[in-house]
């Protein structure tokens, strides 16, 4: 039987130590949390892998790979008690980290069925500190509240203003921003009105088509 225990400690010295996670917390957050628990079982052989795998339950949501995902938390700057949107979560994973790290965790997905697997599988996991909700990925959530930090599991081809709203003042959102074949992780940081934007690394993620641009046709 493979040592997960053994594999993960391998994913973080190998995929995060040596791309710039530095982050102390944020690295024993990936040493802790059972990455291979929210992966869908057929993939279990590559859930510590530096690759996009497919997440537990029937949305079939895409994992970003260990490496882009602990980039991108690092960059949201996570610290103790800060309020975090977690969109396109999938069974859990990503939440389950930025709750290790500390934050006060809403994960937001858009079918019911796989909000209730994301509950399933933190609550397998240990893990606490994480509120899951179903509803539209760009406008699902109560704009009563602002978030200190918004992670975005996934591509976007159109900004996700309607996101960066919801954010307090200095508020940061990161994703991947770009087409299939150029794409790059973006920190988008509230500042009045506005928002500044930062481009961060090179990143491949899979399309969240809430933020996906409608197809032209050019005659």
């Amino acid at each position: 039987m493979l040592d997960f225990s053994d594999v993960r400690q391998a994913m973080v010295d190998g995929q995060l130590r040596t791309n710039d996670v530095t982050n102390s917390e944020l690295l024993d957050a990936f040493t802790l949390v059972p990455r291979h628990l929210f992966v869908d079982p057929t993939q279990h052989p590559i859930a510590y892998a530096d690759r996009v795998v497919t997440a537990l339950g029937p949305a079939h949501r895409q994992m970003l790979s260990p490496m882009c995902l602990g980039r991108m938390i690092q960059a949201a700057e996570i610290k103790e008690g800060m309020a975090v949107l977690d969109v396109a979560g999938g069974a859990g994973y990503s939440s389950a980290l930025l709750a290790a790290l500390g934050a006060e965790v809403t994960m937001l997905e858009d079918q019911m069925a796989q909000t209730l697997i994301a509950e399933q599988t933190l609550k397998k996991a240990g893990i606490g500190g994480v509120i899951t909700i179903s509803g539209e990925i760009a406008n699902g959530v109560d704009k009563k509240i602002n978030y200190d930090a918004i992670l975005l599991n996934g591509r976007c081809e159109l900004v996700p203003e309607s996101l960066i709203d919801l954010l307090v003042e200095g508020g940061r959102l990161v994703v991947v921003m770009g087409s299939s074949t150029s794409s790059s992780v973006r920190v988008f940081t509230r500042s009045d009105d506005s928002f500044g934007e930062k481009r961060l690394m090179s990143a491949y993620g899979p399309l969240i088509s809430a933020f996906s641009r409608v197809p032209e046709f050019v005659f």
